[in-house]
């Protein structure tokens, strides 16, 4: 073999030069295949964050229809239940208009304050017209209006009427009632015992006199058999509520010792009493624990 191309001058300077090249190529190819690499890692961070960016947007729309959605069926069944509450009050307006503006004057307030966000729709429930039948049916009893709250249970009595109310009146205010005592005597009344009149004109020449204590008794054992029937851990609140005729003139004086019984008249006095007890009353029931309070009385009035 001719080794002396070998030892050629120009050929070891030609593969010298070679040498140096394939040097200087892979120095270049290696320096910008980490750029490429740093390039195409840049890309694909890139397109994650777009990816994820966009997979969370469409997530956030998601929930937020969700949400949308929920509350515009909530808004639905609060203003239907409203609406079929009402209809269901103006089918019994012939018959007790008394009741029926009590009714609308109750849903009137729960409607004002779930729009203002103050309660949820299922913090109070009202029920009209409710009956707790006996065991022989011979006794049973008829609640015109029941309102349930976390903070308690109200029963109540309502009466259209117009006039003069002497609440809690006995012989012990005699002294600065005289006129009364002969209504006693006149009506046959204990005197020992609180009794509840109501003065109202009969005529341009006469005046009428009611003697209301049946009904303030029978409000009482209305709200403690309800009790007894829902196996109730809290007592029912008895009420008798007055809606004036005709937003006409009335007035009351209550001389009652009776703390059980709550006597209201006209319909600011009833949203005053229903604000109080709702916002700063102590809560004794549960949303659930409401549903099945209701659940429960409407099994009695299928």
């Amino acid at each position: 073999m001719n080794t002396e191309i070998f030892t050629d001058p120009i050929f070891i300077t030609v593969a010298a030069l070679l040498v140096v090249l394939a040097i200087v190529f892979l120095v270049y190819y290696l320096k910008h295949r980490n750029d490429i690499n740093r390039v195409q890692s840049s890309y694909e961070e890139q397109k994650k964050s777009m990816v994820d960016k966009y997979e969370s947007e469409r997530e956030e729309e998601h929930l937020n229809h969700k949400k949308e959605v929920s509350t515009l069926n909530e808004r639905y069944h609060n203003d239907t239940t409203l609406l079929s509450n009402k209809l269901s009050s103006l089918q019994q307006f012939t018959e007790d208009k008394g009741e029926y503006l009590t009714d609308l004057a109750l849903l009137q307030l729960k409607d004002k304050l779930v729009r203002e966000e103050k309660i949820r729709s299922s913090d109070m429930l009202i029920l009209s017209n409710v009956f707790l039948p006996s065991r022989n049916y011979t006794n049973t009893r008829k609640i015109d209006h029941l309102v349930l709250t976390r903070t308690g249970l109200y029963l109540i009595d309502s009466k259209y009427w117009s006039g003069h109310i002497l609440h809690g009146v006995s012989e012990n205010n005699f002294d600065e009632l005289p006129y009364v005592e002969s209504f006693f005597e006149l009506l046959d009344l204990d005197k020992r015992q609180e009794q509840t009149l109501i003065f109202d004109k009969a005529d341009e020449q006469n005046v009428s006199v009611n003697h209301y204590n049946q009904v303030i008794d029978e409000t009482k054992l209305s709200a403690e058999k309800l009790r007894n029937i829902l196996k109730l851990q809290y007592e029912v609140v008895p009420m008798i509520y007055f809606n004036p005729i005709d937003g006409g003139n009335y007035s009351i004086t209550n001389y009652s010792d009776d703390e059980t019984l709550k006597v209201l008249v006209g319909k600011e006095e009833l949203e005053e009493f229903f604000l109080k007890y709702i916002f700063h009353g102590r809560f004794q029931y549960t949303v659930k624990e409401l549903s099945e309070i209701e659940e429960a009385i409407l099994t009695l009035n299928p």
